[in-house]
């Protein structure tokens, strides 16, 4: 049997194996394929996630020993893994051309002064696991973070990208994903 024929059995449920047993039967054709053929065989890291972990992307991501949510040692940058942003139903912002997705309206300022309006949005970033890991980016007027027309000296600073960043935990419950 070859690899197409394996996954058309599992996607269209065929086989005769007991369910327990397509575990195994992509185990296989990763082990004898690679990660990268199987995913694109069964149409995509989604199908893939939907039908060897259930659609459980946290077993997944505990058993590739991949984080989902990462936020910088140093504080200053963000990142969600595109599974999650799937997950989560972000949705493209529709106004750019470069994969960019909408986070929202949050605040940041002083804890005791002023809040200022944040714009936050996720940019395309790097790859890790054949997924894509989102940045988040953002502006307030000229101020803000991650994108190239925000000069030096308005770029926001650590401590009020962590009340940002805190808040997108908040907002979109990613505790559990840290």
């Amino acid at each position: 049997m070859n690899l197409q024929q394996s996954i058309r059995k599992i996607l269209k449920e065929e086989t005769e194996i007991p369910v327990d047993n397509d575990m195994e039967l992509i185990d296989d054709l990763v082990r004898e394929y690679g990660i990268d053929t199987a995913i694109k065989y069964l149409g995509g890291i989604n199908n893939y996630i939907n039908i060897r972990y259930d659609g459980d992307i946290k077993e997944y991501s505990k058993e590739n020993n991949l984080k989902l949510v990462i936020i910088s040692d140093d504080k200053m940058n963000m990142y969600i893994n595109e599974l999650l942003v799937k997950k989560l139903g972000i949705e493209d912002n529709k106004y750019t051309s470069k994969g960019e997705k909408k986070l929202g309206k949050f605040g940041y300022g002083p804890k005791n002064g002023m809040q200022f309006a944040f714009n936050a949005e996720l940019i395309p970033g790097p790859k890790k696991h054949n997924l894509t890991y989102y940045r988040v980016v953002g502006s307030s007027g000229d101020s803000g973070f991650g994108y190239s027309f925000i000069n030096k000296r308005n770029t926001l600073g650590k401590r009020y990208r962590e009340q940002i960043f805190n808040q997108i935990v908040d907002k979109y419950k990613l505790q559990e994903y840290l």
